[in-house]
């Protein structure tokens, strides 16, 4: 008789103690009973190494901590190389795997059984679990021009094959936290094909605190910066991404100025825009440049227009 599909669940956490609860039930939730969680501690200062103990005394939950802060990248390297499933899937500590997650994974394996990579579809949610945005996904047929165009794989709703988990880690450069998820798809969709689940199978929870939330853009803009570098100084992913070297720093553009929006930054999206279109004028006519230009400038309005409502009940304004 065949042995049941092992899945790692990998979770690495900082001051997390919150919310981090939540995410574990999500996965201990499952209806397929086969799987591994191991959460990584990036040694947080709040109270989640004893929220996690009463996961770890149940028996359910393997727990590692740091002895200091590391980043994101080296926890998740040190779940990648404590794993043992026969495929990995990483998860952070504020977000959700629905039920049937791991058990529609088995599924898909079984009707693909060469597939060594692959991922479901996720959206972004509320603390309420009410559904705030959905994104589109990039069609599949030339995976290094769709991940070359932004990371659409993230970090969550992946699962990869012990044969890549044991032979990629995540880039523990510091210069690329932030990024350094998008530069390891890049690495690893160069060598393996990549196949999807159609399926809404993982929530990423909108909060404030959210690690992105907290990226300022002169680092964001260095971490970018750090990717393009990475890619060319391989000789493998230069002459893989050849292509789309252009597709990739307008990419990169283009997020940047999302991201000066997000901050209320309006008047540094432009720029930005204008930095991309001059690597690829094609993405003019885009919904996302549209939309994100759109934003820019009611943002720049509204700002303006509170500033001179702000000036005319001023007494000494001029």
């Amino acid at each position: 008789m065949d042995q049941p599909l092992v899945f790692s669940v990998v979770i690495p956490t900082f001051n997390r103690a919150a919310l981090i609860g939540a995410t574990l039930d999500s996965v201990l939730r499952q209806t397929y009973p086969h799987f591994e969680v191991i959460v990584v501690d990036n040694c947080s200062t709040d109270k989640t190494e004893e929220v996690i103990a009463t996961y770890v005394a149940s028996g359910r939950v393997r727990f590692i901590k740091h002895d200091q802060n590391y980043e994101r990248a080296c926890s998740r390297n040190t779940g990648l190389a404590s794993a043992r499933g026969d495929f990995l899937t990483l998860l952070d500590s504020d977000d959700f795997m629905y039920p049937t997650n791991l058990q529609d994974a088995a599924d898909f394996v079984a009707a693909n059984p060469k597939t060594k990579c692959f991922h479901n579809l996720y959206e972004f949610v509320d603390a309420g679990h009410r559904v705030v945005y959905r994104p589109k996904f990039p069609d599949l047929k030339n995976q290094l021009k769709a991940i070359a165009q932004g990371n659409f794989m993230s970090c969550i709703g992946d699962f990869i094959h012990r044969e890549i988990y044991t032979q990629f880690k995540f880039n523990t450069d510091p210069e690329l936290v932030g990024s350094e998820d998008w530069e390891f798809w890049l690495r690893v969709l160069s060598r393996y094909e990549v196949h999807r689940l159609e399926k809404v199978n993982s929530g990423v929870r909108q909060h404030a605190a959210r690690s992105i939330s907290c990226q300022n853009l002169e680092s964001a803009e260095r971490s970018l910066q750090r990717v393009i570098e990475s890619v060319l100084a391989d000789p493998h992913l230069a002459k893989a991404y050849a292509p789309y070297l252009n597709r990739i720093e307008a990419s990169s553009m283009m997020y940047l100025a999302t991201m000066a929006n997000s901050g209320a930054q309006y008047s540094r999206a432009p720029a930005y825009l204008a930095r991309a279109l001059k690597k690829q004028l094609r993405i003019l006519t885009s919904s996302r440049f549209l939309r994100i230009s759109q934003i820019a400038l009611c943002g720049l309005v509204r700002s303006r227009i509170a500033k001179a409502d702000l000036g005319s009940t001023n007494p000494g304004a001029v």
